[in-house]
């Protein structure tokens, strides 16, 4: 079993974890902003603009926002009390990461896409099919993917679910 933190080593291994939350939920935001104005632009380089941007913030502050949450999530579960699996709390919090991990990859994929038609078509893109499916896509699961960042950060704070109880210690114990 390893060692566990000290309440010193605690404290860093929090304030990392909070900071690399701030990151990706940073670079959510800004995405949904970004979105946002994509849908009330008239330019086509404004168009092709804000997905490079968006890909930018995805590269600088989401996807190092997500390892970072990921590794020091570990690393605070494994050398504290919490466990990875003793709560219920941290539980949710590990499935809603896989899931918003999971579906950045095909977030990306939209962006990428909406990069090359944005960059051939400009403002005709807003006539392809293709792209405002895109379009749409970054908006609904972009939406989606911050409603769960922030329900993660609620459940953090809440923890509003117990301790899970161990069905082979409680059958020893009744025993």
């Amino acid at each position: 079993m390893s060692q566990k933190l000290t309440q010193n080593q605690k404290s860093w291994w929090l304030i990392s974890h909070l900071l690399f939350t701030a990151m990706w939920i940073g670079g959510g935001f800004t995405q949904i902003v970004m979105i946002v104005l994509i849908h009330r632009t008239s330019s086509g380089e404004f168009l092709y603009a804000a997905h490079s941007f968006m890909h930018i913030f995805d590269l600088a502050l989401i996807i190092p926002g997500a390892l970072g949450v990921v590794i020091t999530g570990i690393v605070l579960s494994v050398r504290t009390h919490w466990g990875l699996t003793k709560y219920y709390w941290i539980i949710s919090k590990e499935v809603i990461a896989l899931i918003l991990i999971a579906s950045g990859g095909v977030l990306n994929i939209w962006v990428q896409d909406a990069i090359n038609i944005t960059l051939t078509e400009r403002l005709d893109a807003l006539n392809n099919p293709a792209y405002l499916h895109d379009r749409l896509m970054l908006l609904l699961f972009g939406a989606g993917q911050l409603i769960l960042l922030v329900t993660v950060v609620l459940i953090s704070v809440k923890k509003p679910w117990g301790k899970r109880k161990n069905k082979w210690l409680a059958e020893a114990a009744s025993q």
